[in-house]
């Protein structure tokens, strides 16, 4: 059973070309009509987005009547460079799967094609540029081990400072990037995950994680056997994943939708929901109410009634956030934002954690050395020139980056001071009698100083 909410986010500012993919990919209204209108300029820069955002393939299965005939010839080309190189992926895991056994290593796999098929119908049709594997905190060094006695060496020019995994492990070979990002022959990098939920970073605690891992269990997918997480701590984990990403201002839409795939699948299976409210405790409900409120209001899907209600069993302060700021983690893929700021201050369960909330606001955790990707990419685009000097696009990049930070900083604090005065919900007449009671003080003080000087 179904209960619709009258809580409604605000209409989301994107490009023209982006909102008719939104249009399009509505899980039970997808209207198509609003790509056909597309001119040949926008349909270049959907293409791009949908890459960045990884919506291409998800785009390819749409029908294509009144589309481009370049635009579907390249879209087809994507389909079946993806399903060759799952067997890439596919072989990949394979191995390592081998290295980390031999060593006497446990793990699971997470994300990637375990989505399949309840996130996405078939695993060719979901990109994937690296492996994930979750390994217990004191087996991970030992994980690591046996991936380096495979050839593959960890990247080190990163920032991992935030991250959930160790660095990024790839095997150097003579392979070279050639623009197509669905390249069968692109090699996969390997991510090691020491955690399910890093508390450190979000400063969050989430009681009921650990517990995911004694739940696990074992699949088959296209004759691939991997242990994974079970059907609902997988939900949990992911949904996690997606409030993770929306509190550290990442783009989140492709596992917003894969979640609103997921959610419409399991609308009416009341056994699934009923475990769900006997294995998963309050507080981890309430996170994954948060992702399920973005599923919804950005695709939506219909959600089961033990979902909704925990949507509405939020505190006000979290669903007035969502009802008011839901667009933003959209937006902010075109025009950066910190709006999650707000909903990352109510859900810290500590005065430190809000004033650490505070500092991250306005002063910068990290600084991007000479030569890091941060220094000439914003937002997942390429800036500036590859002609300037060094040292003078790192200076140009120190400038802009304080400007920036500052001006997202104060714009944040403003926006939500303004939220935080609706929420109050004063009346119209409220403000004018507020107002008019101003300039009659002012004209009364200013006609009694007149009388005074005369």
């Amino acid at each position: 059973m179904n209960m619709q909410t009258s809580e409604v986010p605000k209409q989301v500012s994107v490009p023209r070309e982006v909102q008719a993919l939104l249009a399009a990919l509505q899980i039970n209204q997808p209207n198509t009509s609003l790509l056909q209108a597309l001119s040949e300029e926008e349909w270049l820069s959907l293409l791009n987005f949908c890459d960045l955002s990884h919506l291409t393939l998800r785009l390819a299965t749409l029908p294509a009547s009144g589309f481009p005939t370049w635009a579907v010839s390249r879209l087809e080309t994507n389909i079946a460079d993806n399903f060759r190189r799952f067997e890439r992926v596919k072989a990949t895991y394979a191995e390592a799967r081998d290295a980390v056994d031999l060593a006497g290593v446990d793990h699971i796999v997470i994300k990637g094609f375990t989505q399949s098929p309840l996130y996405v119908q078939d695993p060719r049709l979901r990109s994937q540029s690296d492996i994930d594997l979750y390994c217990p905190a004191h087996m991970i060094k030992a994980a690591q081990l046996a991936l380096q006695a495979i050839k593959y060496q960890p990247v080190s020019n990163l920032d991992y400072r935030n991250a959930d995994h160790l660095p990024a492990m790839v095997r150097l070979g003579d392979w070279q990037w050639r623009g197509n990002p669905f390249d069968p022959e692109m090699p996969l990098s390997i991510e090691l995950h020491f955690c399910l939920w890093n508390k450190d970073v979000s400063l969050l605690a989430v009681p009921g994680v650990d517990a995911f891992w004694e739940r696990r269990t074992t699949r088959t997918i296209d004759g691939v056997s991997f242990p994974c997480l079970n059907s609902i701590d997988h939900m949990g984990y992911f949904s996690l994943h997606i409030l993770r990403n929306i509190l550290s201002h990442e783009w989140v839409v492709n596992h917003v939708l894969e979640l609103a795939t997921f959610l419409e699948s399991k609308e009416e299976d009341d056994s699934f929901w009923t475990d769900w409210l006997t294995i998963h405790d309050a507080p981890l409900r309430q996170c994954e109410a948060i992702a399920f409120y973005y599923a919804r209001a950005w695709f939506g899907c219909r959600i089961h009634q033990h979902a909704e209600s925990q949507i509405q069993s939020l505190p006000l302060a979290q669903r007035s956030f969502l009802n008011h700021f839901a667009g933003a983690a959209m937006e902010l893929m075109f025009t950066p934002n910190k709006d999650s700021f707000w909903l990352h201050l109510h859900l810290a369960p500590s005065v430190s954690a809000r004033l650490t909330l505070l500092k991250r606001l306005f002063v910068p955790n990290r600084i991007s050395p000479i030569g890091g990707p941060a220094v000439t990419i914003r937002n997942k685009r390429q800036i500036g020139s590859g002609h300037s000097h060094t040292f003078t696009q790192y200076l140009h990049y120190l400038a802009s980056r304080s400007a920036s930070y500052f001006r997202l900083s104060f714009i944040t604090m403003v926006r939500g001071l303004r939220w935080r005065l609706d929420r109050h919900r004063f009346a119209r007449e409220f403000w004018i009698f507020l107002v008019a009671s101003f300039f009659l003080t002012w004209a009364c003080r200013s006609t009694s100083f007149s009388s005074i000087c005369s």
